[in-house]
């Protein structure tokens, strides 16, 4: 009697809650076969320890909880909710919250369609990894910076043993939270090819895409300005800074993501890996601002002389990465069919990983000059305040990282983590920081 009083209550917890997928099969489960529903409980707590070396700007060393969760889920029928609360860093955070129609048809070809928040298809196959499940203490830079995380959407994905098509349509801001203008709009989706699939090895190839409308900015000069930023940190949880790898980028209009990705595994090795292309469209309203700018001692006498000072330049970067590890010890490696990832470590296990990162932020044009002073590129190889700089080049940061690991679970609920990485950075802003040395561990619980 008391667990149908409970059930009730943990649902409405369940659907007023908040994030990813589970890594495990949650432990506690609830069932109401009559009423043909199952609620589960589950939760993770990760707490990380780092130690850094770098030639001139500091990070800081130390340990912090990185990630605490409670989540839950609900099963009626062919319909699947999903939520859980975020405490990492001693904040609350949105995590996934969603809800999902599975059916199957006579060719066991499964369909879904998928309405709330949550990753984007497009985002990449690391960011749609849980956490808790990957190998690395820190997904890669890359995935980070030029992936894409979550979003407010629906999305159809359809799958079999050799095929799977995942797309949708997502908002720009999950709360419509924006200074001016409006919510705008992305497209994005993930296609897979398997060619081997069996209990004992599966073989990937995949292709992704994703087309974003930026609508959302601030008002500059009775102009609308729209913003889009990226960064990433270096692949550590502990001290998050992204100076180091980022970029701000005025103007932005339009976001197009183009990806590639590769996955194998057997009972013991498994490498994996990803292209990311982003393209970024500049727009603005230049006449506006031209007479703007007549209101001041400075005023200019023709647009196309503003403009020439004031260039707007479409921006492209590149990255990506590949991994690798051996499992020493344990039950094999395990692939998730319905989401096209590798799974976690669910038993005793020992294993040796290794990554290589390339994250590309620096989109330079030939012939300008940097002022490490002045933190400014100048057009024509030279500095010159008037009439502008007339510079396009962006010094977001290009990073080379290299990560040795390696990993033992005690069981499928307790995971300790060791991770050696060393960056070759190379940003204008930062000429004196070149090489970064970072050792960290995590102790993980999960259940």
């Amino acid at each position: 009697m008391k667990k149908y009083i409970l059930m009730p209550v943990l649902a409405i917890f369940a659907l007023t809650a908040a994030a990813q997928d589970f890594d495990n099969d949650p432990t506690l489960e609830l069932e109401n076969a009559e009423k043909e529903v199952k609620f589960t409980v589950g939760a993770r707590m990760m707490a990380d320890a780092a130690y850094y070396h770098s030639d001139f700007t500091p990070l800081q060393s130390g340990a912090s909880i990185t990630d605490a969760r409670i989540r839950t889920s609900m099963t009626y029928k062919d319909w699947y909710f999903y939520a859980d609360f975020g405490f990492g860093g001693g904040k609350f955070a949105q995590k996934n919250i969603f809800v999902q129609y599975n059916t199957l048809d006579n060719s066991d070809n499964s369909h879904a369609i998928k309405v709330g928040y949550y990753n984007d298809p497009a985002g990449s196959m690391a960011r749609n990894t849980s956490l808790g499940s990957y190998h690395f203490i820190s997904r890669p830079g890359s995935s980070m910076a030029l992936g894409e995380g979550r979003e407010l959407g629906i999305s159809y994905k359809f799958h079999n043993d050799h095929f799977m098509a995942y797309q949708g349509v997502f908002t720009e801001n999950a709360y419509n939270k924006i200074d001016a203008g409006f919510n705008g709009v992305t497209v994005a989706g993930r296609y897979l090819f398997r060619p081997v699939a069996d209990d004992y090895q599966t073989m990937h190839v995949g292709v992704s895409a994703r087309f974003a409308h930026l609508g959302g900015g601030t008002v500059y000069n009775n102009v609308l300005k729209k913003t889009y930023s990226l960064g990433q940190p270096m692949e550590t949880y502990v001290d998050e800074d992204e100076q180091f790898v980022s970029a701000d980028l005025d103007w932005a209009n339009n976001v197009v993501n183009l990806g590639a990705e590769a996955l194998y595994h057997n009972d013991k090795f498994f490498a994996r890996g990803e292209f990311f292309y982003k393209h970024v469209t500049k727009k603005r309203d230049s006449y506006s601002l031209f007479i703007d700018a007549q209101n001041n001692i400075d005023g200019w006498g023709d647009i196309e002389w503003w403009e020439n000072a004031n260039k707007l330049k479409n921006n492209n970067f590149l990255g990506g990465y590949v991994e690798a590890g051996i499992q020493l010890l344990g039950n094999g490696y395990k692939y998730n069919m319905q989401e096209g990832i590798l799974g976690g470590m669910d038993s005793k296990s020992l294993e040796i990983v290794a990554r290589y990162n390339y994250t590309g932020l620096n989109n330079l044009t030939d012939g300008e000059y940097y002022n490490a002073g002045r933190g400014h590129y100048y057009a024509n190889g030279y500095m010159e305040d008037w009439p502008g700089t007339g510079a396009t080049s962006v010094g977001g940061g290009d990073i080379h990282s290299f990560t040795l690991g390696l990993n033992y679970a005690f069981n499928r609920y307790v995971l300790c983590m060791f991770d050696y990485t060393f960056h070759k950075l190379d940003k204008p802003f930062l000429p004196n920081d070149k090489n970064f040395h970072v050792a960290q561990a995590r102790v993980q619980f999960t259940f």
